[in-house]
């Protein structure tokens, strides 16, 4: 079974060019919010953290996104 640092990292190669929030996240890995926070924190410099405005929901809110394949 995947940790939830697997299944974001591999959700976030997936769509490297999206930015998502920890909501939208955790609805996307049926995950919680603060799971995919700790997560993102978890999963190294291969992933931007900043403020920005989710791809998803489209507010401004702290986003993650892949910076590579």
């Amino acid at each position: 079974m995947q940790t939830i640092q697997d299944q974001l990292t591999l959700l976030l190669r997936t769509y490297r060019t999206i930015r998502f929030c920890d909501a939208c996240l955790a609805l996307k890995m049926g995950a919680f919010p603060r799971e995919v926070r700790e997560a993102a924190v978890l999963i190294g410099n291969e992933f931007q953290i900043s403020s920005g405005r989710c791809s998803e929901c489209l507010q401004e809110k702290t986003v993650v996104r892949s910076l590579a394949a």
